[in-house]
């Protein structure tokens, strides 16, 4: 089972800290590899457009952020960048490549 989630929170989606879920926005899971691929590249792109900034993690999961998205973060007391992520999981573990 492929599962891709869409991330939003304080952490890039690569590090996956003690509840790293309650950031999940979406998620949307496929039988397949060709179907997940083809939805996690049109993800993929929708974020690059809609943030100006990307880093990645191996090839499955990407954090998209602009400078501008800030907020404050209970347990750091601080204000701290907000970031867009992906995350391709397969059979339960993060995918390091294909």
């Amino acid at each position: 089972m492929h599962e891709i989630f869409y991330l939003r929170g304080f952490e890039e989606p690569w590090w996956q800290f003690d509840g790293w879920e309650k950031d999940i926005v979406s998620c949307k899971e496929f039988d397949n590899y060709e179907d997940a691929t083809t939805y996690f590249n049109q993800m993929k792109q929708t974020l690059a457009q809609d943030f100006s900034f990307q880093k990645s993690k191996g090839e499955a999961a990407i954090a998209f952020w602009n400078r501008e998205e800030w907020a404050f973060c209970e347990d750091c007391e601080e204000d701290m960048q907000i970031y867009h992520g992906l995350l391709w999981i397969y059979n339960k573990k993060p995918i390091k490549s294909f």
